[in-house]
């Protein structure tokens, strides 16, 4: 090669590399460019931006303590409807207390207790029950003095005030019967009936006795601090009911939890079950329409961040977390999943409107099933 030639492929090779270094020069400026870009984009909040003001929902300091059972619909036996306080003595001769039953009035003789009816003649001597109590329609609770130790008895009486003696026999899930009948005359979708040993069906709150499902459950499947010797859950148009037995086969009807919501707000945190099937399916829908945010900002490290926490489908085979907090982060994590679903745990990011649109909601709508 001429030294001419040597000299010309010499400066063709120092042109490439100064072109090549160029090259990744503006390469790296421009990757350092977007990355800086995606960072100023990710801190970047629009300044028109303003969240709706919320306040920690006032309702959950009232509840003391979690209960499924907070939501009661019916009642077979309301003791209160059968005694009323005497304000005038009706007979001479006699201190009366109480009207019980709208047949019989109490009278004292001491410490004992008797019982006159209407018309002033005595129907139990006042000898040596301390207590008597309307327990059931038609069943009177006679209680001797504490002191004594003695088991309860009972007496059975109609509608014109006869009395008769009355063997109780404790409650037993055994004497409840279901059965299956039809809802319409088409002869499909069958339906069930729950009896009790009077020979009455349990009804809803609206007088219907019939529910898509009755099941007989224990009383460690419900969160509750109620006292009852037995549970019955119920269906009915995809809402869940639980029929709750006293000794005497009175029963009371509560909806049950379809979901349980914890809130923290300026320091505040409270709990509640959400116990109303028309405002659970309005919440899930609620919460299916939020939609990923345009802007984002960087997660909070704030332990005092207000938040929301849902756990959905509580009597489901699926049951589904989430906890959203007030800089718009999202957790959903499925921490029950039924067979052959699979278990889903995921960030995601929502507009900030949509944690207070959620805090709103329950301030204004779940807290009306603790008002009623």
């Amino acid at each position: 090669m001429t030294k001419r030639k040597q000299c010309a492929a010499l400066a063709l090779a120092l042109t490439l590399t100064i072109s090549m270094f160029g090259c990744e020069k503006d390469k790296e400026t421009t990757q350092s460019s977007a990355v800086s870009q995606i960072k100023t984009s990710d801190s970047a909040q629009p300044s028109n931006v303003k969240v709706k003001e919320y306040k920690f929902p006032e309702f959950l300091n009232k509840i003391k303590s979690l209960d499924e059972l907070s939501r009661k619909l019916y009642t077979s036996f309301d003791s209160t409807q059968y005694v009323a306080e005497v304000e005038e003595q009706p007979f001479e001769g006699y201190k009366c207390e109480k009207l019980l039953a709208d047949l019989f009035f109490t009278y004292r003789d001491g410490r004992a207790v008797g019982l006159l009816d209407k018309s002033g003649n005595v129907v139990l001597e006042a000898d040596e029950y301390t207590e008597i109590t309307v327990v059931s329609n038609g069943i009177l609770q006679l209680s001797y003095d504490k002191e004594r130790n003695a088991p309860m008895q009972y007496m059975k009486y109609d509608s014109d005030g006869n009395l008769s003696d009355y063997k109780h026999k404790k409650f037993s899930a055994d004497s409840l019967y279901t059965y299956e009948s039809q809802a319409d005359d088409s002869g499909t979708d069958a339906v069930y009936s729950l009896m009790i040993p009077d020979g009455k069906n349990v009804v809803s709150s609206d007088g219907s006795d019939k529910w898509d499902s009755v099941e007989k459950i224990s009383a460690d499947s419900i969160d509750t601090n109620k006292a009852y010797k037995g549970f019955y859950k119920l269906t009915k148009n995809g809402g869940i009911y639980y029929a709750c037995f006293d000794d005497f086969y009175n029963y009371d009807i509560y909806e049950g939890a379809y979901a349980k919501v914890c809130v923290k707000v300026g320091g505040e945190y409270g709990e509640c079950y959400l116990a109303d099937h028309d405002d659970y399916n309005e919440l899930v829908k609620m919460i299916d329409s939020f939609g990923n945010a345009s802007y984002r900002t960087a997660p909070s490290k704030d332990p005092g961040l207000d938040f929301i926490q849902i756990t959905l489908g509580l009597k489901e085979n699926t049951k589904t977390e989430i906890t959203i907090s007030s800089d718009g982060y999202c957790l959903t994590d499925t921490i029950e999943a039924a067979e052959g679903e699979a278990v889903n745990k995921y960030f995601s990011y929502l507009d900030k409107e949509d944690f207070a649109d959620l805090i709103l909601w329950c301030e204004q709508v779940l807290a009306e099933e603790y008002q009623k």
